[in-house]
């Protein structure tokens, strides 16, 4: 399965190649974001990435904690990934995350400047 889900995730297939754990990452839409049964806001459905988005954080930072690596990849073919594994429609995919050891250092971008990108009030 880790061979097929490596087809579905574009450029980064390069990136996971010795990588023995794939995670689809999903949540279930209408689950979150909901008050009373109507929407908390203007996200509705939508609210799930930010639960998702959390967990998936704390996962990553856990695997850390114990020696692994982990890379967070949102180029992915999401029906090809739906249809492998039968995920069912009500389900939104937001990342597949490689669980491993690093082959070698990563190679760090060029970080904008603090000021590009933070507006303070």
């Amino acid at each position: 399965m880790i061979d097929s889900v490596k087809n579905y995730i574009g450029g980064n297939r390069r990136n996971v190649e010795g990588a023995p754990v794939l995670i689809i990452s999903t949540f279930e839409r209408g689950k979150s974001g909901f008050f009373r049964e109507n929407p908390a806001n203007e996200l509705g459905d939508q609210w799930g990435a930010y639960d998702n988005g959390l967990a998936n954080a704390y996962l990553v930072l856990k695997a850390r904690a114990m020696g692994f690596d982990t890379l967070i990849m949102g180029m992915r073919d999401a029906d090809a990934l739906r249809r492998l594994f039968g995920i069912p429609e009500s389900e939104t995919i937001t990342a597949v995350i490689s669980l491993g050891y690093r082959s070698g250092e990563p190679r760090q971008p060029q970080h904008k400047n603090l000021d590009e990108i933070v507006k303070f009030f």
